[in-house]
C-alpha cells in the first residue's frame, strides 16, 4: 500500500518557529501598542522676535489633535522647549504622523505664515524600545544669565554636538520619568532652576541651526516624497541600442 505524500514528506523544520516580525508584534501587543514607535528631534527659531513664545505651543497642540483625528495610530508623547528665540521639539508617535508633522513644518515656513524658520532635524529614531516622555507638554524656557554665553564656538564635529544634545534629551526625559505625576507639571514650570544642565543652551541651538550639515525641514520633506529612479546608462545613449540577434531559444528538436 503506498502512502498518502503528506505522511511520507518529513516535517518542514520552519513550522512553529517564531519569526522577527511575530516576535515584534507580540511584543507591540504586550506593550499595548498600535504600530511602531519612532522619534524625531527637531529644532529652529521663533517666527520673528514679536511672536507670542506661547503660541507655539498652542498650535502644536491644536494641530496634534487634529492629526490624531485624521491618523489612528499611536498617541503622541514628547516636549516642547519655547526659548526666546529658539525651540526645541521632542516628537514620539507613529512615522505617519511624525511625517505630517514634518510636512505641516515645512509648508508654514516656505509660506512664511509659521511660527517657525530655518528648522533642522536633529535625529530621527525609528522603533524606539520605549517612550521617554509619558505625555506630550510645552514650556517657556528662560535660562539664567550665567548659562547663556554670546557665541557657541568648537573644535568638535557637529555630529558630536548633536550627540550631546540628544544625550542631554535623554537625561531630562529620565529626570521627569522619576518624578510623580501630581507634582509633573510643577517640576516643569521650574526646570532651568532644578535641572538647568539637562537644557540645551541657546548659543548651541543657534550653532545648530547655522550648520549647513543638519538636515533642514525641506531637505527631508524632499528626499522623503522624492522617488528612488534608476537611471541605466544604455538610457544615455542615443540612438538608442538595437539587438543584432532575437533573443528566442529553439527547441533542438523543432529544427
Amino acid at each position: 500500500m503506498s502512502r498518502s505524500r503528506s505522511a511520507s514528506m518529513p516535517a518542514d523544520s520552519s513550522m512553529g518557529r517564531l519569526s522577527l516580525f511575530d516576535a515584534v508584534l507580540e511584543r507591540n501587543r504586550a506593550l499595548n501598542k498600535k504600530s511602531l514607535v519612532h522619534r524625531v528631534v527637531y529644532v529652529g527659531r521663533l517666527g520673528s522676535e514679536s511672536t507670542e513664545r506661547r503660541d507655539l505651543g498652542t498650535f502644536s497642540e491644536k494641530f496634534f489633535k487634529h492629526c490624531q483625528q485624521k491618523y489612528q495610530g499611536e498617541g503622541i508623547t514628547g516636549i516642547l522647549l519655547v526659548y526666546p528665540l529658539h525651540y526645541i521639539h521632542v516628537v514620539e508617535s507613529s512615522s505617519e504622523l511624525l511625517h505630517a508633522i514634518i510636512r505641516e513644518i515645512d509648508n508654514r515656513e516656505r509660506a512664511q505664515i509659521g511660527l517657525t524658520q530655518e528648522s533642522k532635524i536633529l535625529s530621527f529614531s525609528t522603533d524606539v524600545p520605549q517612550r521617554l516622555f509619558s505625555q506630550w507638554s510645552f514650556r517657556v524656557v528662560t535660562l539664567p544669565q550665567s548659562t547663556r554665553s554670546e557665541k557657541y564656538t568648537t573644535t568638535e564635529p557637529v555630529d558630536q554636538v548633536v550627540g550631546q544634545c540628544l544625550r542631554q534629551l535623554l537625561k531630562l526625559g529620565s529626570y521627569l520619568a522619576k518624578v510623580p505625576r501630581s507634582d509633573l507639571a510643577g517640576t516643569l514650570d521650574r526646570l532651568p532652576e532644578r535641572v538647568p544642565e539637562l537644557l540645551i543652551t541657546p548659543d548651541v541651538l543657534e550653532y545648530l541651526i547655522q550648520h549647513t550639515d543638519l538636515c533642514s525641514t525641506a531637505k527631508y520633506v524632499s528626499f522623503y516624497q522624492t522617488p528612488f529612479n534608476v537611471v541605466l546608462d544604455n538610457e544615455l545613449v542615443w540612438p538608442m541600442p538595437m539587438r543584432l540577434f532575437p533573443y528566442t531559444i529553439h527547441n533542438e528538436s523543432s529544427i
